[in-house]
């Protein structure tokens, strides 16, 4: 499952992959990481170990807070411009989960990056944002639906 990071205003394309590896931007990693005390964890990237810590809504990284973003990685296939393409987005559940809120209503007007809707899995919220303008054709889900990875969510028309 890919997520799109947005770090130290950088925008990156990471992905957690069956071996335990991670992949950043399509560069293998290799990542130990170790609980210490409550929400304070030491990560061992290929060598080179920093400290993470977790605390109401701060993220601190060898002790500077640090700005964090997780979306959905959600590629577009096929799409010569936003302009000129007509297809329409399907938007599938990145993982498994349990869908919380729901923000918009078939036949409303989005915006790129326009937040549709949170799926909680794992005690996280996951928002899901709208990859390019467009209008919601389709909610093929409604809140408190427990739902599988790649299970179709909603349409958008552009």
């Amino acid at each position: 499952m890919k997520k799109k990071v947005k770090f130290r205003d950088r925008e990156y394309i990471v992905e957690v992959l069956p071996n335990g590896e991670i992949s950043i931007d399509g560069e293998l990693f290799t990542a130990d990481i170790k609980q210490g005390i409550n929400s304070m964890y030491k990560v061992d990237v290929d060598g080179y170990t920093f400290t993470i810590e977790i605390s109401n809504e701060d993220f601190i990284v060898d002790g500077e807070k640090t700005q964090f973003t997780i979306k959905p990685y959600i590629p577009v296939v096929g799409r010569k411009s936003s302009k000129t393409s007509k297809r329409e987005v399907k938007i599938s559940a990145p993982i498994p989960g349990k869908i919380t809120k729901i923000f918009v209503k078939e036949g409303q007007k989005v915006s790129k990056d326009e937040e549709l809707l949170i799926l909680e899995a794992m005690k996280m919220r996951n928002r899901i944002f709208s990859p390019n303008n467009g209008k919601i054709r389709k909610i093929a889900i409604k809140e408190n639906d427990s739902v599988e990875q790649d299970q179709l969510l909603l349409v958008i028309k552009p």
